[in-house]
């Protein structure tokens, strides 16, 4: 018995003297919810204490079972960020500082939250009134949690403490030390400039888009970034209602540039000079910045650009074989028709002349949007043909160059001009400008493939970069006709100047007469139906009657029978290739207009939403319209149970079409783009539709 006493003196003796070893620290122990089980809290003291700033550390870890999930401090498209809040009944508590290590996505049925999942620590630091007296925390946690559902839930946190009676808990305080490491790095504006952080951050650029509702944040690092991911918050009050998505990242020379979109239920917004925190998350890198909104753009420029201007070159060449281009081409060429073989260099002033125009265009083009831009309206490719007076005036000058082409009249300058022109050398170099100005107004309802991407980066770059990629548009649309006027012996190969000529003049001005009507096509959506036939109906007989009057019934009859002879051509050759457009042509598919939150609302029903974005004057459009939506397969795809077709009618203008496309970064039509269970952010298809193409994206959406 003594031996016992002995034992239990010696046991008690020690742990007076090893209390941080054997000493409990105060917890609260697991805090669960009956009506939650699956979520459950606990809050720790590590025992470490300072006493002249009156703070202690606690370790808040929440364990979430299975796929349930909880939220960050800016929980994304949705959920609601863990709050905590005492009550009065507390004692000696003046804060409650909570700090949140970094953060994963977790994509919904396209609806994007961020946050935890499986075992969580929060590092807590308890600051008191008076770090001699007893402590008493007693509040509650609210915590959302999600996996299919989500739930809201309540936990009781109560726990008392002396902070001079506290003692290391050696494993808590290890936690705790874990937890504070997986926090971002605060990091200041100022130690990047100095490139004094321990982040390795060696630059920082922040920009707000008023235009666009987009923010760009430009990151140095000095090792490569490796899987990078950034997130945005702010504590400012005019922010607390605003969304950020998911940052389109892409990485040149150890230099990350990085776009959100920003949207808010209020409708658009204005961040300008706006506080925001930039939490970076990266392999070996998790910093947290505050940064203040300028509204100077960043400097996107680098490899990127290069890669555009060579991508706008190739665009600008494509937009020569496309049919908004043919007429122009036949007129060009038949003025060198004309010209004697022996004018090398009249020939060759003559394709400069033109290519110039082109460049005149593209960069007549680059200042009109531009000043759009500046203004902040909307922006596009293709955009003037939503006016009804520029379609006008276009109809009004393929009218006239078609009477032109026709010989019904000719262009006169003033006799003072004429000899001017003539001392200077080929009078005619004025219309050769002209037609390459045509001929760039003619290409702007047709996209070309890579001419999208290059309009997208210039619309969406700063005013250096739009005119930069604008001018290598133009290059590369002029350079057939640069070619020519380099190596004007290949104009020479055409046939010898002989009576053939008139015959190709009439092919060309019918063509361009054809182009005529197709302009007055697209005044339906603007004056009806009725006018619009009324007007085709008026040119067609005022042509009639210039061509009675100058060439006589013989010209008027082939006129009119080659436009019969063409429309029997057509019929002839649809009909015996009829095998190959198995499905009618009349649009009796049931088109819904466009509605993004339709469409996830039709993703979460397990349905697949065909998304078409097009205009009445894109005649890339027309093509995919006749030969791929309404041909089988994909005709009857579109027709199956389960499949939602949307069209989005950018004919006239309209803010929320346009939106819809510069989300995706486009500015033009065509655009379609597929979504479904199996593909809820959508798949986007290309510019130029394929069935193959369109079957795929559609079983793949389905989750096929």
């Amino acid at each position: 018995m003594a031996f016992v006493k002995s034992y239990f003196f010696i046991f008690l003796l020690l742990s007076f003297f090893t209390g941080n070893s054997f000493a409990a620290t105060p917890e609260t122990g697991w805090v669960s919810n009956f009506n939650h089980p699956p979520v459950k809290v606990n809050l720790q003291l590590t025992g470490q204490t300072d006493p002249q700033l009156h703070t202690v550390n606690a370790l808040l870890n929440v364990s979430l079972e299975g796929d349930w999930k909880t939220y960050w401090r800016s929980p994304g498209e949705g959920g609601v960020a863990p709050t905590f809040e005492w009550t009065s009944k507390s004692t000696n508590i003046k804060a409650v500082d909570w700090s949140w290590p970094a953060p994963k996505r977790y994509p919904v049925l396209g609806v994007e939250t961020v946050g935890y999942k499986g075992q969580i620590h929060f590092p807590i630091k308890l600051t008191l009134e008076d770090s001699q007296k007893v402590s008493h925390l007693q509040g509650v946690m609210t915590l959302a949690s999600c996996t299919t559902i989500c739930v809201l839930t309540d936990y009781d946190i109560d726990l008392s403490f002396d902070p001079a009676f506290l003692h290391t808990n050696d494993d808590v305080a290890f936690a705790y030390a874990q937890a504070v490491s997986s926090v971002p790095i605060l990091v200041t504006q100022e130690a990047i400039k100095e490139q004094k952080n321990s982040a390795n951050i060696t630059g920082l650029e922040t920009y707000w888009n008023q235009l666009e509702q987009q923010i760009v944040v430009q990151l140095s690092h000095k090792i490569d970034w490796q899987s990078p991911d950034l997130f945005i918050d702010s504590h400012e009050p005019k922010l607390l209602d605003v969304f950020f998505s998911k940052p389109k990242i892409s990485v040149a020379d150890k230099k990350l540039t990085a776009v959100f979109d920003v949207s808010s239920w209020g409708g658009e917004v204005d961040l300008t000079n706006a506080d925001i925190n930039i939490t970076v998350v990266d392999a070996n890198t998790a910093v947290e910045i505050v940064s203040t909104l300028g509204n100077q753009a960043v400097d996107t420029s680098g490899a990127s650009l290069a890669s555009i201007f060579l991508i706008a070159l190739l665009g600008g060449l494509i937009l020569n074989i496309m049919p908004c281009v043919l007429p122009v081409l036949g007129m060009k060429l038949s003025s060198v028709l004309g010209v004697d073989r022996s004018q090398r260099s009249q020939i060759r002033k003559q394709f400069l002349a033109s290519s110039v125009g082109i460049l005149s265009s593209f960069w007549l083009l680059a200042a009109f949007l531009g000043l759009l831009k500046l203004s902040g309206e909307a922006l596009g490719w293709g955009i003037q043909f939503q006016n009804p007076y520029f379609i006008a005036v276009m109809v009004v000058i393929t009218a006239l160059f078609t009477a032109n082409m026709l010989g019904l009249f000719e262009i006169q300058l003033p006799s003072s001009m004429q000899t001017w022109l003539a001392t200077k050398g080929g009078h005619s170099y004025f219309g050769h400008y002209l037609q390459g100005m045509f001929a760039t107004l003619l290409a702007t309802p047709c996209s070309a493939p890579f001419l999208g991407t290059a309009v997208a980066f210039a619309l969406g770059a700063s005013m250096w970069q739009l005119f930069a990629v604008f001018t290598a548009l133009g290059l590369g649309m002029a350079l057939p006709w640069l070619l020519i006027a380099i190596f004007p012996s290949i104009a020479l190969l055409l046939p010898k100047p002989g009576k053939w000529m008139g015959s190709v003049k009439l092919i060309f001005g019918l063509l361009i007469l054809a182009t005529c009507l197709w302009l007055v096509s697209l005044l339906d959506s603007f004056i009806g139906g009725f006018y619009t036939v009324l007007v085709a109906l008026v040119i067609l007989l005022l042509f009639a009657l210039l061509i009675l009057k100058k060439h006589g019934v013989r010209v008027l009859t082939i006129v009119f029978s080659s436009l019969l002879l063409v429309a029997a051509v057509i019929f002839i050759v649809g009909s015996l290739t009829s095998k190959y457009w198995a499905s009618p042509l009349h649009d009796d598919i049931v088109w819904q207009p466009l509605n993004t939150q339709i469409i996830q609302q039709q993703v979460k029903q397990g349905n697949v939403v065909f998304v078409d974005v097009t205009a009445d004057w894109c005649v890339t459009c027309k093509a995919n319209k006749v030969g791929v939506i309404l041909q089988d397969p994909v005709y009857s795809a579109l027709q199956e149970g389960g499949v939602i077709a949307m069209k989005g009618d950018w004919t006239v203008r309209s803010n929320s079409v346009t939106a819809y496309l510069q989300s995706f970064g486009r500015y033009g039509v065509p655009f379609n783009i597929v979504y479904g269970p199996g593909a809820p952010k959508g798949i986007e298809l290309s510019t130029i539709l394929n069935s193959d193409d369109v079957i795929t994206a559609l079983e793949k959406a389905k989750g096929q």
